[in-house]
């Protein structure tokens, strides 16, 4: 008994010194922060001041670019963390193709962190409706990362997640290198969606590339009842053809 009493008391002295740390994800140092340390975290290629639509980056006091003011999309606000550049298009990458789900919890609290931060919104939205995978790719992958990054975001925010109201029926090629008419073929009929009462929702993908698969659920989303559809990402591509 004296051995183990000495051996916790050693183990409490180890935590309170600080040497037990966890791994930042993105230079796999110790930290004593959640899952980054403050110096990646301060080096995190992250959008400051964008166009609330598309994403583009802004200057001066315009919430929306010359472009969508004259072309709006069919959602009605994008919120974003960066660019699809490194390093979340790392973490993006070892999250869907490693199985590395605490990337999720990571990104899913950044985006949430990022939310409450520099959105002045009154009307919080009432659910998270994760972008669904066909179950056959789902199955193969073991877990929807879009589901994975809703987690974080509900334990944070409060809103709840809801991956039964959107369905991928049918199974389609990635969308990953297909051009932009391919996108819109490749997804025809490919999602269904079941009655709800909801009328402001968060869209939640990982990666908006396009905006194909978004528009195409969006109009689901709308001709259903909805009367705002936030669709919420990690990182954007470059849309619009910039």
């Amino acid at each position: 008994m004296r051995i183990k009493s000495i051996l916790c008391n050693c183990l409490y002295r180890l935590s309170q010194a600080r040497i037990f740390k966890g791994l930042c994800l993105l230079c796999h140092q110790p930290t004593d922060a959640d899952l980054i340390c403050s110096w990646c975290a301060e080096e995190l290629p992250l959008l400051d001041h964008y166009c609330y639509l598309c994403g583009t980056p802004l200057a001066g006091h315009s919430s929306i670019c010359g472009v969508c003011i004259g072309s709006p999309p069919i959602w009605d606000r994008l919120h974003i963390l960066a660019d699809y550049e490194f390093p979340l298009q790392g973490l993006i990458h070892s999250l869907k193709y490693q199985r590395k789900t605490l990337a999720a919890h990571l990104l899913g609290k950044m985006l949430a962190d990022m939310y409450e931060h520099n959105v002045e919104d009154l009307q919080r939205p009432e659910v998270i409706l994760p972008v669904p995978l066909h179950w056959r790719r789902q199955w193969k992958r073991g877990f929807n990362q879009c589901q994975e990054l809703a987690r974080p975001i509900t334990q944070r925010l409060g809103i709840p997640c809801r991956a039964d109201i959107l369905k991928r029926v049918r199974h389609t090629p990635v969308q990953a290198g297909l051009s932009k008419s391919e996108r819109h073929s490749n997804l025809l009929h490919a999602f269904r969606i079941s009655p709800h009462a909801f009328k402001h929702v968060i869209l939640l993908d990982d990666v908006v590339t396009t905006g194909t698969t978004v528009s195409t659920l969006v109009q689901l989303l709308k001709a259903s009842g909805c009367e705002r559809v936030d669709v919420w990402a990690i990182c954007r591509t470059q849309l619009r053809g910039e």
